[in-house]
């Protein structure tokens, strides 16, 4: 990693450490259930970078890693064996890899989210102007469809 902003976070406990470098390729919040469900909450800001941008530097061995075909591809989620806390996802079918917003120091306030992504399968209405996408925007692999804002701000039932 070269000589520029550098965001650094790391698992709860702060057994694994994460660096990440300059600024993300997109940074958006995910309805999908996948992200639902390993995060339990109804919606998960994160933010992507090319894979040599990320770098576990400390407590690499403390990983686990679970695998699943999600709508978007193969997903490598890596969270601290001792805490439990999510840390990463890397996405090799677009070399790139997550890393979640509150995971980063700061809680990853030096960029801000840009849309929503798999808004179709959320559980929460955001009516705050930033485009909402059935899956991904096309240059993250998706179909680049959009959805429509909603009128209103809260849970679905």
């Amino acid at each position: 990693m070269s000589e520029t902003q550098r965001f650094k976070g790391g698992c709860f406990c702060g057994a694994v450490e994460v660096e990440v470098q300059g600024q993300p390729a997109a940074a958006g919040i995910c309805h999908c259930e996948s992200c639902r469900k390993w995060h339990s909450a109804p919606v998960n800001a994160w933010a992507v970078w090319p894979d040599a941008m990320v770098k576990v530097t400390a407590g690499q061995d403390g990983l686990i890693e679970f695998n699943k075909q999600g709508s978007d591809g193969p997903s490598a989620r890596s969270s601290c064996k001792r805490c439990g806390g999510a840390v990463l996802n890397r996405k090799p079918k677009i070399g790139m890899t997550v890393v979640y917003a509150m995971t980063l120091d700061g809680s990853g306030l030096a960029f801000e989210s840009t849309f929503h992504s798999f808004y179709g399968e959320g559980v929460m209405h955001m009516a705050d102007g930033l485009p909402k996408f059935e899956n991904l925007p096309a240059p993250l692999g998706g179909s680049g469809k959009q959805l429509d804002e909603p009128s209103c701000t809260g849970m679905r039932r």
